[in-house]
């Protein structure tokens, strides 16, 4: 890719490309999963996943002024099922949660193959590094290939968890 890529953390004037992205992201699943009827996600995003006030830290993509991708995750005690009960962690100020999970990433059709999903992802892991997390981690369903590829590429080590893998990057 010629144009340079900007990778930063999201910021509330972002909202509106983030959201056209999530869009293009459901129609793609709508696409593949012709079978099953998705509910949109759009409106969780505006007032959960994009507030600032909670645990969900958000990196995006950035080429030539526009939004192209974004890597969603957040501190995590090891296990989405229970991460996903509450939105903000319920801990001491000086207290850092042992993982980062990797909730969702994101580039658009027209800019994938350029090397922005790996640095996406090579940001958040520096993210999680300085914050003092211990490792990141991803649960990808075995599907998603390309996925699991650029996981695979920063050197995450994958483990079956039968319909999906847990991928884990020791910090």
């Amino acid at each position: 890719m010629d144009k340079k890529i900007i990778i930063r953390e999201y910021k509330k004037k972002d909202l509106k490309q983030v959201l056209k992205l999530v869009k293009e992201l459901e129609t793609e699943l709508e696409n593949k999963f012709t079978d099953v009827k998705l509910k949109s996600g759009v409106d969780d995003y505006k007032n959960r996943y994009l507030k600032p006030e909670n645990k969900y830290r958000t990196f995006v993509a950035v080429v030539d002024d526009k939004i192209v991708g974004f890597l969603m995750g957040y501190p995590s005690l090891g296990a989405p099922e229970v991460d996903n009960m509450y939105d903000v962690l319920p801990v001491l100020s000086d207290w850092t949660t042992p993982e980062f999970y990797l909730q969702i990433t994101f580039v658009s059709k027209p800019y994938r193959n350029q090397g922005i999903s790996t640095k996406l992802h090579e940001k958040v892991i520096d993210y999680a590094r300085e914050k003092g997390h211990k490792e990141v981690y991803a649960c990808i369903a075995k599907w998603n290939l390309p996925e699991i590829k650029v996981i695979e590429s920063v050197q995450f080590q994958k483990k079956d968890l039968g319909y999906r893998y847990r991928l884990s990057l020791k910090l």
